[in-house]
Formats: structure tokens, sequence, C-alpha cells
């Protein structure tokens, strides 16, 4: 457990920083700065509010479907790679690099040529923005498995699908998980920028509005909505279930 003093400075500085911003709060416009109280009911509204909260659940629901996509593309290269070794420089040579360089905002625009305004071009954008990091996370696993009992393993079966399912896939399941907490809130950033341009739907969307009728106060709420999911992704869902399918490393 956090020590007292580690925890009192923690909550510390988040009432200091809450209380900063009710004072700014109270001295420049609302348009400017708003206020946290009406922030903090703007993004419950966000949550619970059915013409609202459906924007929430937009973003949401591409969030995670760029996440399995990217997972399951980069799994499928990574794997490829480490099966096929001529197809090693092609995966971490060319196209990691590739993946990695190519700006957000050129793959919003092409996405918005390709697939116009829609769903499909928004989770095209994530997909191709979160690849890198999970090629370059899982390659990492990968490069670090334990060659000998792998090999242990292949002396006792001639399936390749066990060796993959019962001994490689156990030992990448932490560089797995450590790509996807990352990629989580990565996703939450690139998803705001995409669904500027490229949908009428989501908290990217809500974004455009309130910037365009100066409204402060739903775009506060935006993000606070953001960070919330992202805190809350990561903490009750994600770093459970890790710890739980990766007990056996500790035991």
């Amino acid at each position: 457990m956090r020590s007292l003093k580690q925890r009192l400075i923690t909550e510390s500085a988040l009432i200091a920083g809450l209380a900063a911003w009710f004072l700014m709060s109270g001295r420049v416009p609302a348009y400017v700065l708003p206020d946290p109280l009406a922030v903090a009911g703007a993004a419950w509204d966000l949550l619970t509010d059915p013409a609202l909260a459906v924007h929430t659940l937009a973003s949401a629901l591409r969030v995670v479907t760029a996440l399995a996509a990217a997972m399951a593309a980069g799994t499928v290269l990574v794997l490829a790679a480490y099966y096929v070794p001529a197809l090693r420089g092609l995966v971490n040579e060319r196209l990691t690099p590739f993946f990695n360089a190519f700006p957000t905002l050129g793959w919003a625009i092409l996405a918005v040529l390709w697939f116009g305004i829609t769903d499909t071009g928004v989770i095209f954008v994530q997909a191709a923005i979160l690849l890198p990091f999970v090629l370059i996370t899982l390659w990492e696993g990968v490069s670090n498995l334990d060659a000998e009992m792998v090999e242990m393993a292949r002396s006792f079966t001639r399936s390749e699908v066990r060796v993959l399912g019962k001994v490689i896939a156990p030992m990448l399941l932490p560089y797995a998980f450590a790509a996807v907490r990352m990629s989580y809130g990565v996703s939450w950033k690139i998803a705001l920028i995409a669904e500027i341009f490229g949908t009428n739907r989501g908290l990217g969307y809500l974004m455009t509005l309130a910037r365009s009728n100066f409204d402060s106060r739903m775009l506060f709420a935006a993000v606070l909505v953001v960070i919330v999911l992202v805190f809350a992704g990561d903490r009750f869902v994600f770093a459970p279930i890790q710890r739980r399918l990766t007990a056996w490393r500790a035991a």
C-alpha cells in the first residue's frame, strides 16, 4: 500500500488544482474558463442524458473496435514475422517505421477521402495509428521469449498450435496487456481528432460544436469524460484482467 505521506501529497495536489480552477473561473468569463461544478454537471449529462450519452457511447464503441482491430492486425504480423524469418525485415524495418512516422492528420484526411463521413473512417484512423504501438510492444515480447522453454515444449508435441497456445501466448500476455493499456489511452486522444474530421457523432464532434458556439463548459466536460473513461478502463477493467491472467507468473 502507498504510504500516508504519498497519499496526502497526491490528494492535496488534486484538491489544490480544483481550488485554483474554482477561484480562476470566478475571475474570467465563463467562455474562457467555466465553473468546475458546471463542467461536472455537463460531464454527468454526457454519461446519463440519452441525447448526449449517445455521443459518448459512439466514441467508446469506436475506441474498442479500433483497439481490437489494431491488436488483431499487430498480433498476426508479429507472429508471422516470428514464424517466417524472411518477413522480419518487412514488419520491423518497413511497416513499423512507416506506420509510426505517418502523421495523425494525414490519416484523418485520407480517411475522409477514402471512407467519407463514416464510423469506418474514424476506426481506420485509430487502428492505423495504434498499430505501431502494438507491433513494437509485441515484438519486444517475442524477442524476449524463453527459447529453452519453447524448445522443451516442442520436444513434447509436434503441434505448433499447442506450443503457441500453451507456452508462447502466456509468455506474451504481459506484453499484450502493456500494448492494450497504452493503446487504450492513446486511442481516445486519436478519437477526438478523427471525429472532428470524419463523423457527425461522438465526443470529438461535440467538442467541435462547443468550439463553434464558445461553449467552454461542454468542451471541458467532454475532456473530463475522456479522462474518467481512460482512468476507469485502465484501473477497473484492464489491470484486474491482467493480474488474473498473469497470476501464474507470480506463483
